[in-house]
């Protein structure tokens, strides 16, 4: 086991300094939120404390956003030690602060990869975590003391722009202090878990009557460009059903918007 992989697996994060080229991830990742919202004012959306605006970058537009997926896919089949696929790549833009939470409950193992592309501090908006609190004794321990406090025993992740944080996706964090910050992530499962539960794990990633407010035709999930360059992916994705849950989502939400004037 790599040491990253055994950092992982103990306290359930792992930051990779200079893993990737901020420069060219930071320019796309502007273009990109720039170019792809319709309604922009209207479209920012909350649920663990902050508010947020995001759009998928997963398309011709976003080619270098594509090619880190594929590169870092090694990195995760690393940590994860077994073969994974990938989740939704997605340029973020956070306001405000989070409060304690995790982002899977499934019995499957997950890492979030995240780039943040503003150097970040305790102060300003960086990753907390609670390490080790990605283990199910652990995490039922402390879940009835959760009431969002930033003052819980936690430490602060740290970040300059070309750092990776690796995490697992049961992990708790949160963030306090911070205002608007760029953070482009993709998410990667393990694929050594029964099928129902990656279907599951899939399913959730979209949501019939969600709309972000972005241009689905223009930055969509699993688009041509993306299935060209992820052809190693792509049946096994197909056939976990994660391909029509991007398509239902991106479909009900174009239907559901009025016409533009």
């Amino acid at each position: 086991m790599s040491a990253g992989a055994l950092e992982l697996e103990t306290f359930g994060c792992v930051v990779l300094r200079g893993e990737i080229d901020a420069l060219a991830l930071t320019a796309e990742f502007d273009a990109t939120m720039r170019d792809a919202f319709v309604d922009v004012d209207h479209r920012l959306h909350g649920g663990i404390g902050n508010q947020f605006r995001y759009v998928p970058m997963m398309c011709e537009h976003t080619p270098v956003s594509v090619q880190l997926v594929v590169r870092l896919a090694a990195v995760a089949a690393e940590l994860l030690q077994c073969d994974v696929l990938p989740g939704r790549a997605k340029a973020t833009t956070y306001f405000g602060s989070a409060r304690w939470h995790r982002d899977s409950e499934l019995p499957v193992r997950s890492v979030g990869l995240a780039a943040y592309l503003e150097p970040l501090t305790g102060d300003t908006g960086a990753l907390c975590v609670i390490p080790g609190s990605h283990h199910d004794d652990f995490a039922a321990a402390i879940a009835s003391h959760l009431d969002h406090r930033a003052d819980l025993p936690h430490s602060v992740l740290a970040t300059m722009p070309g750092d990776l944080i690796a995490f697992d996706e049961h992990l708790f964090h949160s963030s306090s202090g911070g205002g608007q910050r760029r953070q482009w992530r993709v998410d990667f499962i393990a694929d050594d878990a029964p099928d129902d539960v990656l279907r599951e794990w899939y399913a959730l990633q979209y949501s019939v009557g969600w709309d972000a407010g972005y241009d689905y035709d223009r930055y969509p999930t699993y688009g041509a460009y993306w299935l060209d360059a992820t052809v190693a992916w792509s049946a096994r994705m197909h056939a976990l059903g994660a391909h029509a849950a991007a398509q239902a989502e991106e479909a009900a939400a174009v239907r559901g918007r009025s016409p533009r004037p």
